[in-house]
Parts: C-alpha cells; sequence; structure tokens
C-alpha cells in the first residue's frame, strides 16, 4: 500500500528571458527528477522537512558537538537531500544551458509545502 504524497508546489525563480513554456517545463523535470532522488512523490515532503531539522539540530548544537553531528545520521539526511536537489537542479536546467538569452546563473527552485 502506497502513502499518498503531502501537496508540494516549486517554483523556479531568478531565470530571466524565459517563456512560461520553458520555465514550466523547468519546473516539472525539476519536480520529477527530485522525486526520483528521494524515492518517490510521496517522499519529497518528508525529505524537506528532515532535512530541515538536521539543518536547524546542527546550527544548534555547541561548537565542541558540531564535528560529531557533522559525521552523524544528521549529516546523512542533508547529504540526501542535497544530493537529490543538486541532481534535480541540473536535469531542469540542463536543456535551457543553450539557446537561451536568459541568465541562468541566479536560478533557484522554491519549494513550498
Amino acid at each position: 500500500m502506497s502513502e499518498k504524497a503531502q501537496p508540494y508546489t516549486v517554483k523556479m525563480l531568478g531565470a530571466t528571458g524565459l517563456s512560461a513554456a520553458q520555465r514550466s517545463a523547468a519546473e516539472l523535470r525539476f519536480r520529477m527528477a527530485l522525486e526520483f532522488g528521494v524515492g518517490g512523490p510521496e517522499l519529497v515532503v518528508p525529505a524537506l522537512q528532515a532535512c530541515m531539522l538536521a539543518r536547524s539540530l546542527i546550527e544548534n548544537l555547541p561548537p565542541e558537538d558540531t564535528m560529531q553531528a557533522e559525521s552523524g545520521a544528521e549529516r546523512e539526511v542533508i547529504a540526501l537531500w542535497e544530493n537529490a536537489e543538486d541532481k534535480a537542479i541540473m536535469i531542469a536546467l540542463k536543456p535551457l544551458s543553450t539557446g537561451t538569452n536568459g541568465d541562468m546563473g541566479e536560478v533557484r527552485f522554491e519549494i513550498t509545502i
């Protein structure tokens, strides 16, 4: 039995010179690649929430405990999310890297839960 995916939206920000169709296609490529990277659509929101929690836990540690945390479970959770997100960004932008007049250097994808 599969769990129902929690709804989320993806919005491409910082891209100039793209048509609405190009932007929409890039957002879809990002979404699909991210879902594949974390293990399915039902895991995107939990993976993002786990990453945000892990980051906040590490940020709030005293300096002497930070090194241990960076090699622990928190760091693994963060790495899982960052790897999936980085690959999704590359996949989303690859078709736009040639033939667009826009600057892709400032592009990012915003995920809203």
